[in-house]
């Protein structure tokens, strides 16, 4: 039901992460009235819920810091960090 919209729900994920499954649900239904109903919320709350905890997977793995840019080095001045 949702894998023509992965893609798209997964962005609206990462550019809100707090975001609600009824939002998400609103969002899927202005986009398809026919495949979407308020009794699809579950079925959108249960798939937020595991790209989430995918998402903190990637995360607690250490796949962060591959895609996180490092930071340069702090200048220090003596015992003062700047």
């Amino acid at each position: 039901m949702l894998e023509p919209y992965e893609a798209q729900i997964k962005a609206w994920l990462e550019a809100e992460p707090t975001v609600s499954a009824a939002v998400v649900l609103q969002r899927l239904m202005n986009l398809d009235q026919t495949r979407f109903t308020n009794k699809s919320l579950r079925t959108v709350q249960m798939a937020v819920k595991a790209w989430r905890q995918e998402s903190a997977l990637e995360i607690l793995n250490g796949d962060w810091m591959a895609i996180t840019p490092a930071l340069p080095p702090a200048k220090s001045f003596g015992n003062i960090l700047r």
